[in-house]
Formats: structure tokens, C-alpha cells, sequence
């Protein structure tokens, strides 16, 4: 492993020299010495200095480094050319050899001299190089190694076409079909929109959460049929964002495990060249499988197809460039340079599908990915019907053996906006310039031979923070509609911007509490001159853009609060349960709205020295809650996470005389029975004729008795023996309150 990785995203030219220089000085000192011996730079009294002479060697002057590698074998130049295809300073060994072999290019030829001269260096990532022969490597198998590039080669490198690998199809053709390139693009936009509106979330293995794949996955503007396909492409929502993210059209956010969109001035400045970067990217994709899909964690490394791609795409270079070439030849050149090659790209079938598991694996390369970026074009043998393939004007672009592909002037008017903000657009009117813009400040949502947008607040908001205007939008609109636009369109374009408008947003602020309004307007007097204008933003509270131009030190400071936080507690309950007092160094901006909902704040004393702001629950502030939509569960939940404690029981009595279908409090007037011995009052409460008049046991030998039933129980005593006497005394003792005046009855 380098100290550096020379392909990361935005590395400078020196730091990719110092990760090749870092490298360099990990090889043994003899086969230093061999290699300088090589170049002839080897200075016998100081072969310490070794490793700087040979990366000086190719560091010297551009016509210098340009002769130099002229003058390496062919095969050595073809295999330079992996890299500057690929636009990288490092390949996988697997990889670089893949596609050499599949070739037919002499090993010995392509690569010992590279690695000889130092022009490759291999990269065993942790393990030593000291016991490593270079040509043994490069003749055995790869495994975990890679080639380091060295980067002023690679700044000189251009691709450069093999020998003629393949025949050249002369016959007649029928059925010619060329892609226009512009599904990716579109898939890719649709993924930047749906990025931009909810951040993707990586797992500490490097995959996505459930939830933010199958958001894509059931995207049908994402994975939805593709209108012109030759091949089908497993897991294109990964594919996709796999490519957006080499593209930088979404970032990993630094610091957390998000994948966010980039600014929106991305398509201005990218947007004429992404088939171009899209199509390079895929080809350097080693986490996608054109038969296997996306990669997981269970397969290996050795499934990449990037030596297959490579070799697909030069073996097409090397014919003129109106010739045809038939898929089966390209496939019969590579099982007789590399028989078996089948199983180093899917072992899991290369044993037994033999030559049709070839056939098929090339038609996925090229059918796939490369017809639908645009890299190729397609055509039909007229007698036997078989697949023929040749390189579109894009594909020779991309492979540096053409000029530009020339732009068709676009259709203008492919527009039809609808007065339900539903847009249709004929491809026929798409660059990826148009579909940038409209990426912007729509919502793609079908895709097809027509293409389906939608006008949402959700959308239109994300033009506006992008830097368009009303206006702008409006204009592009007109500009390709075929039709004057709905007036319904244009009003709700104006008044979702007008809501927009009306907002001030902040990246980042400072917000000042104080205790009353008094405290802010004599800070607002005591405010330095010469410092940023805080802005006022409620009675209370102040907002600064700069932290560093607040006078902290004129301020009595009672406490901070990060809102990246979690709510706390910051609420203390008196003991009435009705008394609610916010201690300002432990409490949030939040609090304020929370608990204004349902109490009334208190004027302070004039003479208290306190940071404490009171609040009082009655009826009437209960009532304003419950009339905005409170609840008992909530407040409940509000008293838990506010205060640490529950909802006090006064709260909850007044809560329930404000409720709206709240249940009367019922006043019965109650009977004591009082029994001789408590065995008698648990025959009373057992047996079925008695029972059921009994309110609840009071002692061992009372029980209240329910006004209503006392007739029905003095029945059930009666039938049972248990007269009652004069005064209510029954003949057994027991006593009854009927007949006794109602200041003799017993109370609680």
C-alpha cells in the first residue's frame, strides 16, 4: 500500500510523485541498483541516492519523456494506454493482465520492460518487496498487487491501438442502431435529485442502508425499462449512484457516512463533457458486473471485468474506423489468446458453460453499458443475422483515435407543459446541457421514448437555491415549449417562489438569548461599533452571522447550547405542579414554543437576581393547547423529556375539565356496613346473592355499600335469616345505617 493514494480525488501532481517516490524506496537495494543499472543513471559512489535518479530519469523535459517512451516495444505502448483509457495513475494487477493476455500481447514484451525501467512499479500493498521478482510476478498470478504508474508518464501517455487482434467484417448490414447516450445522463440526474432531496447513508462495510437502496430501487425514473436496450443491466440503482459518485455529481460529506448531491453548478460546468467522463468511469468500474451486478461483500476482487472492458474496447481500435467487427470474432480471438478465461471472470460458472459463457460475457460488455453510453453502434450480418459492433464517434473519441462527436442542432420546441405541472419532453430536444438545466428546478419521474417531469414547491425551491430566479425557470419553459405556458403554471411557480423568498436562510449562526427584551436593547447600545449589526429575531433573541464579532466580554455568559444535540431537560417542576420554571443555561430556543403552547409566562421581580424564567398551567392556557392540537400523550411525553419527570396529577385534572368529551366526576353518598367479626363480612362478599352490592372493603369488618343497591341487599340479607330489628339491628347483630340520622352515619 502507498502513502498516498495517487487516483484520490483532487491529489496534486507532487503528492502523486511523492506516493510513486514512497513506493520506490520500498524495493530492495539490489534490484534498485538493477533497475538504475537499467536506465543507466546508476552512479557506483553514491548507490544510496539510486531510487532519486531513477524517478528523476522520467521526470526530465516533455520532448525528452516523449522519445523515451517512443522508443519502448509496442506492446509496452498498449499497455501504457490501459491507464491513460482509464485516466488513472494505478490498476489493479489482476486487471492490467486480464488485458494483455486477453490481447494476445507477449507478457515479456508489454510489461517486463516497464517494470525493468521503472516505469510501472508494483505495489504489494503491505507486504514486503524485498523477496519479489518482478518478472515472476508479472508471470504468475497478481492477486492483491497493483501497478503504480509513474504521474509525469501518465501526463504524456495517450491511448494507443494493439495490432489488428480481430477481422474486420466486410459483407453487407442491416438494422444499424446508435443510442444516443442520453439514458445515463438521465438516470444519473434522477439520482442527483433524489440525493439532493435525502442524503444517502453508508454501513461501516462501505454499502448503503436498507432503506435509502430500496428508495432508489422502486424509483422507476432510477430502474424503470430502458427504452432502447440490446442487454439487460442488473442493479442499475448501485450502477448509477456508483457513477454519479465517481463523476462527483454526489460527495461524501466530510466527517459523517452521508453521500450528498454537489452544488447545482455542477451541470453548468461538467454537463457538455459527462458522456465523456460517464463512459471512462464505467469502464474503470471494478464494483459492478455487467452478469453478477453490483459487488458485495462475498465476491472477489477477481470478478472485476475492467481487463475484459479494456481489452473489448481496443480490439474495436484496432479495425479503420467504418468497419464492422462480429461479436463471435471478437470472442474466438480471446479464447485463443487466453483459453479459459471464462472461469478468472465468473468462476462460478466457467467450468461448465465453456464458450457460450464467453460469447455471453462480451455481448454483456458490449450490448450493455457500452451501447447504451453511446460508445458503440450495432448492426445485423444481412445473410446470417449475426450481432456486428463498431465504435460510434463518442467511442473513438473516447479512445483518442478521433475528433469530437460532432452536436446535432437540438429539436427547440420539445415541450408539452401541462396544467397539471406535468411536463413532457421528446428526447429528440435533450443534450446533456438541456437536462442539466432542467435537473435544476424539475422532478424526473418517467423515462422513456418520452420523457415525464414534474413542477413541484419541492423542486422549484431547489432552483432557487441553486441561483435561479422566477424568471429563469419560466424563461427555459417558453424557450422549448411548444405552446404558451399554462397560466395555473405560472402563478404557482411565482407563488412557491414568493414563499421561498420570504425566507432567510443561514449556513451557520450564533443566537443570542436574553433573560427579558430590557437586557437585548441595552446590549444592542453597549454593541461595539465597527463589528456586524446582530439581527433582531424575536423581543429576546438575537442572531450573529460571525461569532467573532459578538463582545463577549461586555456579556454575563449563563450557558451555550449545541443544537446538533439531542433535547434535555431543562424544566423545573415546583411542588403545586402547576409552577414551571426554564433555567436559560440549560435550556434550548425550542423550549420557548414548546411550552408557550400551554402555559403563561410570568412577569420577573423587579427585584430578582435570577437567570429563571417562570411559567403557570391553568385552565385557560390548558384550554389554548388543546384547542392547537395537544394531547394528553403528548404533553405527557413533553413533561418526560422536558423535566424528567411525569405529568403532575394537577395538571392532569385540569387537563381532563378542558377535554372536549372529558367524562363528568360522578358524587354518590355511600353506605358503610359494619359487620360483628370479619369472617362474617367475607360470607357477605362471597356469596353470590350479596356480593355484587359492595362498592369496596374498607377494614376488616366494613365495606361501603352502593346507595342504590342497599334495597336489593337488605332483600338478599332477609331471604338469607338476617333480619333486621328495630333501629336497623339485625337479629344476629349486624347494624345498618338506614334508619340512622345523617350526622350518625360514619365517615371516612
Amino acid at each position: 500500500m502507498t502513502e498516498a493514494n495517487p487516483d484520490q480525488p483532487g491529489s496534486t501532481p507532487e503528492a502523486r510523485r511523492s506516493a510513486y517516490r514512497a513506493l520506490l524506496k520500498r524495493y530492495d537495494a539490489a534490484l534498485l541498483l538493477g533497475i538504475a543499472e537499467e536506465l543507466g543513471v546508476l552512479d557506483p559512489k553514491k548507490p544510496a541516492k539510486a531510487s532519486d535518479r531513477i524517478a528523476d530519469h522520467w521526470s526530465e523535459d516533455a520532448r525528452i519523456l516523449e522519445s523515451r517512451l517512443e522508443q519502448l516495444p509496442a506492446a509496452s505502448r498498449v499497455a501504457l494506454s490501459c491507464f491513460a483509457l482509464l485516466e488513472t495513475g494505478s490498476l489493479p494487477g489482476a486487471d492490467l493482465l486480464r488485458a494483455v493476455r486477453l490481447l494476445g500481447l507477449p507478457l515479456a514484451e508489454a510489461l517486463d520492460s516497464l517494470v525493468r525501467r521503472a516505469i510501472l512499479l508494483i505495489d504489494p500493498g503491505r507486504a514486503s518487496l524485498g523477496t519479489i521478482d518482478p518478472n515472476s510476478f508479472i508471470r504468475g498470478e497478481p492477486g492483491a498487487y497493483s501497478f503504480l504508474l509513474h504521474p509525469d508518464v501518465a501526463a504524456r501517455v495517450r491511448p494507443t491501438p494493439p495490432p489488428v487482434s480481430v477481422e474486420a467484417y466486410e459483407g453487407s448490414v442491416r438494422q444499424t442502431r446508435r443510442c444516443d447516450g442520453l439514458e445515463v445522463i438521465l438516470r444519473l440526474a434522477a439520482v442527483w435529485q433524489r440525493v439532493s432531496e435525502s442524503p444517502m447513508r453508508r454501513t461501516m462495510s462501505g454499502s448503503f442502508f436498507k432503506r435509502d437502496r430500496e428508495r432508489l430501487e422502486d424509483d422507476p425514473a432510477i430502474v424503470g425499462p430502458i427504452a432502447d436496450s440490446l442487454e439487460p443491466m442488473p442493479d442499475m440503482a448501485l450502477l448509477w449512484v456508483e457513477l454519479a459518485e465517481a463523476v462527483g455529481m454526489v460527495l461524501p460529506e466530510i466527517g459523517t457516512d452521508r453521500l450528498v448531491a454537489a452544488p447545482a453548478d455542477y451541470w453548468s460546468d461538467n454537463a457538455v463533457h459527462l458522456p465523456q467522463m460517464v463512459a471512462v468511469r464505467w469502464l474503470a468500474s471494478s464494483m459492478w458486473h455487467e452478469l453478477g451486478g453490483a459487488r458485495t461483500e462475498s465476491t472477489g476482487a477477481d470478478l472485476s471485468t475492467v481487463g475484459l472492458r479494456l481489452a473489448v474496447m481496443f480490439s474495436l481500435a484496432s479495425v479503420p474506423a467504418e468497419a464492422w467487427v462480429a461479436i463471435a470474432s471478437i470472442v474466438e480471438a480471446f479464447d485463443l489468446a487466453r483459453p479459459r478465461w471464462t472461469q478468472e471472470l465468473w468462476p462460478a460458472r466457467g467450468e461448465t458453460a465453456g464458450a457460450s459463457l464467453s460469447s455471453t460475457l462480451v455481448e454483456a460488455v458490449l450490448l450493455g453499458p457500452a451501447y447504451q453510453f453511446g460508445l458503440i453502434e450495432s448492426a445485423e450480418e444481412s445473410t446470417s443475422g449475426r450481432r456486428l459492433v463498431r465504435l460510434s464517434p463518442l467511442g473513438r473519441y473516447a479512445m483518442a483515435i478521433g475528433p469530437p462527436p460532432s452536436v446535432e442542432p437540438p429539436f427547440e420546441h420539445f415541450l408539452y407543459v401541462q396544467p397539471n405541472f406535468e411536463i413532457i419532453a421528446y428526447r429528440q430536444g435533450l443534450t446533456p446541457s438541456i437536462i442539466g438545466r432542467f435537473s435544476r428546478f424539475t422532478r424526473w419521474t418517467k423515462l422513456g421514448a418520452a420523457i415525464e417531469m414534474r413542477l413541484t414547491p419541492d423542486s422549484v425551491y431547489r432552483g432557487l437555491e441553486g441561483g435561479l430566479t422566477p424568471d429563469d425557470m419560466l424563461g427555459l419553459l417558453r424557450r422549448h415549449s411548444s405552446r404558451p405556458l399554462p397560466s395555473s403554471v405560472e402563478d404557482s411557480v411565482r407563488t412557491w417562489s414568493g414563499r421561498r423568498e420570504r425566507v432567510t436562510y443561514h449556513a451557520s449562526a450564533t443566537l443570542i438569548e436574553f433573560a427579558t427584551p430590557e437586557e437585548l436593547e441595552a446590549a444592542l447600545e453597549d454593541w461595539p461599533p465597527g463589528r456586524e449589526t446582530p439581527i433582531r429575531i424575536s423581543p429576546r433573541l438575537l442572531l450573529v452571522d460571525d461569532v467573532s464579532s459578538i463582545p463577549f466580554q461586555r456579556f454575563r455568559q449563563a450557558g451555550a447550547r449545541d443544537y446538533r444535540k439531542p433535547s434535555e431537560p431543562c424544566v423545573d417542576l415546583d411542588a403545586d405542579g402547576v409552577t414551571l420554571a426554564i433555567e436559560l443555561g440549560r435550556s434550548d430556543l425550542l423550549v420557548d414554543a414548546e411550552i408557550i403552547r400551554f402555559a403563561d409566562e410570568q412577569p420577573a421581580r423587579a427585584d430578582a437576581q435570577t437567570s429563571r424564567r417562570r411559567f403557570v398551567v391553568n385552565r385557560r392556557s390548558l384550554a389554548r393547547g388543546v384547542e392547537g392540537g395537544l394531547t394528553s400523550a403528548s404533553l405527557g411525553r413533553w413533561y418526560l423529556q422536558r423535566t424528567g419527570e411525569a405529568m403532575p396529577a394537577s395538571v392532569r385534572l385540569m387537563l381532563h375539565a378542558v377535554a372536549p368529551e372529558g367524562p363528568p366526576i360522578e358524587v354518590s353518598r355511600p353506605r358503610l356496613l359494619a359487620a360483628p367479626s370479619p369472617e362474617l363480612l367475607d360470607g357477605l362478599l362471597q356469596h353470590p346473592a350479596t356480593r355484587d352490592a359492595f362498592i369496596e372493603r374498607v377494614g376488616p369488618r366494613h365495606a361501603v355499600v352502593a346507595d342504590a343497591a342497599w334495597p336489593a341487599l337488605a332483600a338478599a340479607l332477609e331471604d338469607l335469616g338476617l333480619e333486621l330489628g328495630r333501629g336497623g339491628v339485625l337479629s344476629d347483630g349486624l347494624t345498618s345505617p338506614v334508619d340512622r340520622p345523617p350526622d350518625s352515619i360514619p365517615r371516612r
